[in-house]
Parts: C-alpha cells; structure tokens; sequence
C-alpha cells in the first residue's frame, strides 16, 4: 500500500507511523512524500524519525550504532531518517536527555530557516517572472512558492516554541515567548506585496482579487495576533 502525506513537523510524522503500525501497517519505504507500507502483525513496530549530519546518507558509525541497538534504518530523505525497532524489545526513543533534545531540534531550526530563506528568495524570483511576462502558469507556481513559505514559517516558530519549553523544562525558568505575530497576517503581508509587485502587468481585477483576500488574512492576523498579545 502507497500513501500520500505531506509533512513538515517530524512529531506528528512519527506520530501517524506509529498509529499505522499499531493498525497493521508497517513503513517499508520513502519517497518525495509517498510511503510505503506492507501488512504486518499489529503493533510489531515503534517507529522514529532522526536528523542526521549528511545529505541522503548517513555515515558508517551512525549505522553501526544503530545496528548495535537493534535499530533498522527504513529508508532516508534528505537529512530525514526514518527509523523502526521491534516493540518487543522494550521502549523505543532516540533522544532520552533534555539536552541532547535541545541539540536535536537546534538542527532541526536551522535547517528550516534555511529553506525558509531559499523558498523566500524564489517568491520574489517568481514574482518578478510573473511581472515580466503575461503566462498565467507562472501564477500556479507562485501560489505554491508562497504556500510552502507559510508552511516553513510555521515550522519554524512551532520548533523555536519546542526548544523554548525544553530549556524551561531543563532550567525551571520561564522563557520569553519569542513571538505573538499570527501567520494569518505574514500571509496578508505577502498576497499584497504580491498584488503591488504585478499591478502594472495584470488585469485591474486579478490585482483587486488578490488584494481582497490580503485584506481578510491581514484582518485575521491583526485580531489573532492582538488575542496573543492579551494572552501572553
């Protein structure tokens, strides 16, 4: 069996993996989002996803250490590791330590601000494009371009909050929250830079149109990032 899924928090990733091997179903593959699974005895595996140090690969310790511990690598993605153990063989975590947490979701951050720059730095190259030339197939890429930013940007606060609760957890000190801006508005914010960037190259109510919806999603963010506020 072959699904689809889409993720960007690792968590929830691990998450489903393990909700479908406790229903029969046990990961065997990866690949650009579709996984794939074979029947199994229900609940026989514990899954796990680890960040690892190279590019798809991993090296020659890491293996060696994984194998030592009963550890089976299922497949690679990128710097994701997808991991599995046979739950018979007790309880299956990679990280048991909150600072070896802390430093496993550190990477995780950097890499998400990366790809948040690069994703960014295409909007703009993409929406140049589309300023520049009347094909209205660029407009399906920018729209995708600006839905994975939102994604990124989403992670990347959610995994900043994670290590803040973790060092709270780790020094009993409470930690500044680092944000109260809703991604509703960051939206607002990009659909009507979008909307001023292709006025002079767009008919006047595809400019209108996009400037409508920046207006409700900067609406929403204002109200959501004022609740914030007030809560924190």
């Amino acid at each position: 069996m072959v699904k689809f899924r889409l993720y960007f928090d690792k968590d929830k990733e691990t998450k489903w993996l393990n909700k479908m091997a406790a229903a029969g179903w046990a990961m065997t593959g990866f690949f650009a989002g579709f996984y794939k699974f074979e029947q199994s005895e229900k609940g026989k595996y514990s899954y796990q996803i680890d960040f690892g140090n190279k590019f798809f690969s991993v090296s020659q310790d890491y293996r060696e250490f994984m194998e030592d511990a009963d550890i089976e690598i299922v497949a690679i993605w990128g710097f994701w590791v997808f991991l599995r153990k046979l739950k018979s063989q007790g309880e299956f975590k990679l990280y048991t330590d909150v600072d070896s947490q802390i430093e496993h979701y550190q990477k995780i951050l950097i890499m998400f601000k990366v790809a948040t720059v690069i994703e960014l730095i295409c909007l703009f190259v993409e929406m140049f494009c589309v300023s520049r030339t009347e094909n209205i197939m660029l407009w399906g890429a920018v729209f995708f371009i600006l839905a994975m930013l939102l994604a990124f940007v989403k992670i990347t606060l959610h995994t900043s909050d994670h290590i803040r609760e973790l060092k709270e957890r780790k020094t009993g000190i409470k930690e500044p929250r680092n944000r109260n801006v809703s991604g509703f508005l960051v939206a607002g914010l990009m659909f009507n830079s979008c909307a001023l960037i292709i006025q002079d190259s767009v008919a006047d109510y595809v400019q209108m149109s996009i400037q409508i919806v920046a207006i409700i999603f900067m609406l929403v963010g204002v109200y959501l990032t004022a609740k914030r506020q007030r809560e924190s």
